[in-house]
C-alpha cells in the first residue's frame, strides 16, 4: 500500500518540477526579450518577472501544501511507519529547496544580464573611446554605473567620467550583479542557516558555521560593490555591520549563543 503512496507523491513531484523548469524557461527566454521590447526600459521586464516570480512560489508552496493536507494523512492511514513518514517528507523538503535556490539564481541571472546590457550600451553610445582632455591618451572606464573620475596614467589628469542615462538606469542591477559575483558564497550561507534549521539539537559550531558563512557572503557581496560603484568604498564597513544587525540581533535571543557567551566574530 506505502509502495503506491510513495510512487504518486513521487510522480507528483516530477510533475511540480517539470511546471517549475517551464516556468524559468520562460523567464530565461523572454524577460530579455521584454526588455529589448521597451527599448530598455526595465518596468516592463520587472514586472513580467514579478508574474513569473509568484506563479513558481505557488509551485513550492504547493509541495508542503499537498504533503500536509493530503499525503501525510495517506500514509498516516495505510499504517506508514514515522521513519516512512520523515523519508517521504524530506522529498518534498529537498525540492521545495532546490527549486528556491534554482529561482534564486535565475532571477540573478536574468537581472545581472540586464545589467551588462545596459553597460553595453552605454560604452556603444559613447561613440568614441574615452580619453584624456589633456593629452588625448585613451583610458579605460571600470565597469561602473556611477560618475567617477578617472585619472590618466601617462600625464596624471584626472578626468570626469559621466556613463549617461543607460548607465544610470543599469544602476538598478547592481543588486543582483553582486549577488551573481556572490553566487557561491550564498550557496554555502543558504547550506548553513538550513543545517542550524534542520538540527536537533543545535550547538554553539551550527550558530558559528551560519555566522562564518554570513560574513563571507556579505564580503565578496560588497566587494563586488565596491568595484561597481567606487563611491561605496567608504562605507564598506558600516555597511558590513548593517548587513550583519540582523543576525547579531537574532542570536542575542538564543540561548545556545548566549551560553557560549556572545561569541561574535565582528565585534
Amino acid at each position: 500500500m506505502t509502495a503506491a503512496l510513495t510512487s504518486r507523491w513521487e510522480g507528483f513531484l516530477a510533475q511540480i518540477r517539470e511546471r517549475f523548469v517551464q516556468i524559468m524557461n520562460e523567464a530565461i527566454e523572454g524577460c530579455p526579450m521584454v526588455l529589448q521590447q521597451a527599448s530598455l526600459d526595465p518596468t516592463p521586464m520587472g514586472n513580467a518577472w514579478n508574474a513569473i516570480e509568484i506563479r513558481a512560489k505557488q509551485l513550492e508552496s504547493k509541495i508542503e501544501d499537498t504533503w500536509n493536507n493530503q499525503v501525510e494523512r495517506a500514509f498516516e492511514q495505510a499504517g506508514a511507519p514515522p521513519n516512512v513518514l520523515a523519508h517521504e517528507r524530506a522529498k518534498g523538503d529537498a525540492l521545495r529547496d532546490s527549486l528556491e535556490v534554482e529561482r534564486e539564481r535565475i532571477r540573478i541571472k536574468i537581472w545581472s544580464d540586464a545589467g551588462r546590457t545596459f553597460y553595453q550600451r552605454a560604452i556603444a553610445e559613447l561613440g568614441r573611446p574615452f580619453a584624456c582632455t589633456r593629452c588625448g591618451a585613451p583610458l579605460e572606464v571600470p565597469f561602473t554605473y556611477r560618475a567617477l573620475n578617472v585619472p590618466c596614467p601617462h600625464c596624471r589628469t584626472v578626468n570626469g567620467f559621466e556613463p549617461g542615462t543607460f548607465m544610470r538606469m543599469g544602476e538598478i542591477c547592481v543588486h543582483p550583479l553582486c549577488e551573481e559575483a556572490a553566487w557561491p558564497a550564498w550557496l554555502a550561507k543558504h547550506q548553513a542557516e538550513n543545517a542550524w534549521r534542520r538540527a536537533r539539537p543545535v550547538t554553539i559550531q551550527h550558530l558559528k558555521a551560519w555566522e562564518h558563512a554570513q560574513l563571507a557572503y556579505w564580503h565578496v557581496y560588497l566587494g563586488a560593490r565596491t568595484r561597481l560603484l567606487p563611491d561605496t568604498a567608504s562605507a564598506y564597513e558600516a555597511d558590513l555591520r548593517g548587513k550583519m544587525r540582523w543576525f547579531y540581533d537574532q542570536m542575542d535571543r538564543d540561548g545556545v549563543w548566549i551560553q557560549a557567551g556572545r561569541p561574535r566574530e565582528l565585534v
